[in-house]
């Protein structure tokens, strides 16, 4: 207790004071304040810069209501390093680095400012001032209860108080679902939820308007929040229902109607207003929503009717539906006799349609057989007239005879040996006014010796047949078949004027033309 007076008496001798105010003599620096938070540690920073002996360093508290008034609450003598504290600052404050004072889980009552003295030999005392502000975070409750239930159609208030903040929040505002309500819906349905009106108010709550709402508070040491939900009774409502149906006597139905609601709805049917011996099955399909199913496993004529479905729940007006079941008769399944019948009878009529469809091809073939063959002499004589004039262009290893070799040996005389083709002609124009032709539409290769080997525009003069068959005819000094259905009839005149221009063109190129006859 000797320390105090010493301290006292040294100050009185050395005769002068100084403050971190005023020009140091020895760099006394603290901050102006120090913000800290209640039941965190703070450190009340000091640092000071002599070659002087430091007597001694005290830290002490102005009275709140009077400045001029203070309190030790810690001393410090560098000589013997003893440390002393005092009052209810016992066991939570220490001195660190050169002056600072430390106070562990700082108190609300600890804010305020406090004083450093160094009192220094030769120079006396040094003193600082520095204020500590003890922050505290708001707290905040929200009302009326949690969950709050609300009727559809209510206008709702929802609470949010902030209480023991320090300083005072700077910003309120409040969120549905993690979403700021200002820009979930029109103005017109919030109003209040801020700093000057913390309390929400909500009109004509609706299903939608259910959710979780939290009250936020910003504070400069953190944000607070505290959170309420919000559950909105609204009607039952019929969400799914089987459409008008109609099924066979026998069938299995299955007519169903599902409706949410809050509470669940109740879901009762009836069939032309009366009541149903089968009982319906309801079942849950989630916390809102139910399910009712009317079963009908073998469907009867008098099950036909008009079935309504009703959903209530007590809030509001109840919902219906109304749909229409019709049962057909089944018909009478037929006999075992009867469908061999039947199954005979048509089995008899394919094999009739392919019996038919054999006979029509077999007629074509047969009649395309005798249009070669009644072609087949004129075919002959003109492959002799060929033979003669293609007998020299044949290559020389090629000496097997070709299929004319058993007729009559050519004649000598080339007019006579042409006489073929030439009668052929007289015969042609006994029968039909002029000269036919035809004009190939298409390449054809042949697929027998006695068919003519076509190309595009190539004009065949035509000896025998008519459009819809084989014909006979002339080309490039050979006599052939050809199929009318690759060429087009062409009249004389047209094949005249090419014959005139293509002539013309041969005295000038001194070039045969590849299409001539």
């Amino acid at each position: 207790m000797k320390t105090p007076y010493i301290l006292a008496l040294l100050w009185i001798l050395t005769g002068n004071t100084g403050t971190a105010n005023s020009q140091s003599q020895i760099g006394l620096a603290l901050p102006d304040d120090v913000n800290t938070v209640v039941g965190d540690p703070s450190v009340l920073p000091a640092d000071y810069s002599t070659e002087l002996p430091v007597i001694s360093i005290t830290w002490s508290k102005l009275a709140s209501d009077n400045e001029k008034r203070r309190s030790t609450i810690m001393s410090y003598d560098p000589n013997t390093g003893t440390v002393n504290a005092f009052g209810e600052y016992q066991g939570r404050v220490s001195l660190t680095d050169k002056a600072s004072l430390r106070i562990d889980s700082t108190e609300l009552s600890d804010a305020g400012t406090y004083v450093l003295s160094l009192l220094i030999e030769n120079i006396g005392t040094e003193e600082g001032f520095i204020t500590l502000n003890v922050m505290v975070p708001p707290t905040i409750e929200v009302g009326p209860s949690d969950p709050y239930v609300a009727e559809w159609g209510e206008t709702v208030t929802l609470t949010c108080l902030v209480t023991n903040a320090i300083p005072a929040i700077t910003f309120l505002r409040w969120e549905k679902d993690g979403i700021p309500v200002d820009g979930i819906a029109e103005q017109s349905k919030y109003s209040g939820g801020n700093l000057d009106s913390p309390s929400l108010l909500i009109r004509h709550v609706m299903r939608a308007d259910a959710g979780r709402y939290t009250c936020i508070a910003n504070h400069p040491v953190r944000p607070a929040a505290a959170n309420i939900r919000l559950d909105v009774l609204f009607p039952a409502s019929i969400i799914s229902f089987t459409d008008s149906t109609s099924a066979t006597e026998a069938d299995p139905i299955t007519l169903q109607c599902v409706a949410d609601g809050n509470p669940p709805p109740n879901i009762t049917w009836v069939k032309d207003g009366g009541r149903l011996k089968t009982p319906a099955r309801s079942q849950p399909v989630s916390k809102d929503v139910r399910a009712s199913s009317l079963v009908l496993s073998r469907v009867r004529l008098n099950d036909t009717g008009e079935y309504k479905c009703t959903a209530t729940n007590g809030i509001g007006k109840s919902d219906a539906r109304t749909m229409r079941l019709s049962i057909r008769a089944a018909r009478k399944k037929l006999s075992s006799a009867t469908v061999a019948v039947i199954v005979g009878a048509t089995a008899g009529g394919l094999w009739l349609v392919i019996c038919v469809l054999l006979v029509v091809w077999f007629i074509r073939r047969r009649r395309s057989q005798k249009e070669k063959k009644k072609f087949a002499f004129y075919y002959n004589i003109g492959r002799r007239d060929q033979g003669r004039m293609e007998g020299k262009m044949e290559m020389e290893e090629d000496r097997e005879p070709p299929p004319y070799a058993s007729l009559p040996e050519k004649p000598t005389n080339q007019k006579s040996g042409y006489a073929g083709i030439e009668t052929m002609r007289k015969s042609a124009s006994q029968k039909f006014k002029e000269r036919r032709y035809a004009k190939a539409l298409y390449a054809y290769g042949p697929r027998e010796e006695n068919e003519l080997s076509l190309e595009p525009d190539d004009v065949i003069e035509v000896l025998e047949g008519e459009d819809g068959g084989w014909c006979l005819g002339y080309l490039r000094g050979r006599i052939g078949l050809f199929p009318s259905n690759y060429v087009q009839f062409i009249p004389a005149r047209q094949v005249m004027a090419a014959k005139a221009g293509v002539l013309c063109k041969d005295i000038e190129d001194d070039t045969p033309s590849k299409r001539s006859i």
